[in-house]
C-alpha cells in the first residue's frame, strides 16, 4: 500500500495518505494522462461490475463494497444480472425438458 501512495505523490505534495488527497492526486494524474476526469470511486464501480460479470454472487460483492444492505448493491448493479436470469431460466428449462 505504501508503494501505491508513493507512486501517486506529486513532487512531495499530498503525502499524508488521506482519502481527499489520494482522490485529488489520482484525478490530476488521470487528466495528465489524457483520460479525462476520473475518480477513484470509478475503479470501485468497475471492480464490482467485473466481479458480477465473472459470476461472483451479489451478496459477496455487496460485502466487498461495504454496503449496509444487499438491496443497495442490487439497485446499483442489478442491470448487470440480466444474463444471470437468462442462464437460470435456461438451466431450469434444461432440467425440466432435457434440452
Amino acid at each position: 500500500m505504501e508503494r501505491s501512495r508513493a507512486d501517486l505523490r506529486e513532487r512531495g505534495r499530498n503525502t499524508d495518505g488521506s482519502r481527499d488527497n489520494f482522490s485529488r492526486t489520482f484525478s490530476k494524474l488521470a487528466k495528465r494522462a489524457e483520460l479525462g476526469h476520473w475518480h477513484p470511486h470509478e475503479l470501485l464501480h468497475s471492480g464490482a461490475s467485473l466481479r458480477l460479470a465473472q459470476g461472483t454472487p451479489l451478496h459477496v460483492v455487496s460485502e466487498i463494497l461495504g454496503h449496509t444492505s444487499i438491496a443497495i448493491t442490487k439497485d446499483v448493479y442489478g442491470h448487470l444480472l440480466v444474463d444471470d436470469k437468462r442462464a437460470a431460466a435456461e438451466a431450469m428449462s434444461g432440467a425440466l425438458f432435457g434440452a
